[in-house]
């Protein structure tokens, strides 16, 4: 019996789990690939992406308002060491809001692979 509840304490919490990234029912459009920098954001949003070869930005959030940049969906191998690392890599991402020129698109990071850290 003992055993039998600390197996449904441990099952409990992964039933319940929001889903994280992908299969997020906030996550508006198709997921889509980039090769990007990331960095530490300095304003409401924690983390940005850079797709290289524009002038686009991307924000990293939990949701598809600022409010969720609390807690930010990406994986566990995207890790900054410090505020000043760029992280350049291919990274999948699901946007929570629509591209519109000129404004923050709201997203979240399903894989990065391929990273690359380089200090300032």
């Amino acid at each position: 019996m003992k055993k039998f509840m600390v197996m449904l304490v441990f099952a409990i919490p992964a039933c319940a789990a929001q889903p994280q990234c992908k299969e997020n029912p906030k996550v508006v459009a198709a997921c889509f690939s980039i090769h990007a920098r990331a960095n530490i954001g300095a304003n409401s949003v924690p983390i940005y992406l850079w797709p290289i070869g524009s002038k686009r930005r991307l924000g990293v959030t939990g949701g598809p308002t600022l409010d969720d940049s609390i807690k930010p969906i990406y994986p566990n191998n995207l890790q900054f060491h410090s505020v000043y690392d760029d992280i350049y890599g291919d990274f999948e991402v699901c946007p929570f809001t629509p591209q519109k020129e000129g404004h923050l698109q709201l997203v979240c990071i399903e894989s990065a692979t391929h990273l690359v850290v380089v200090k300032h």
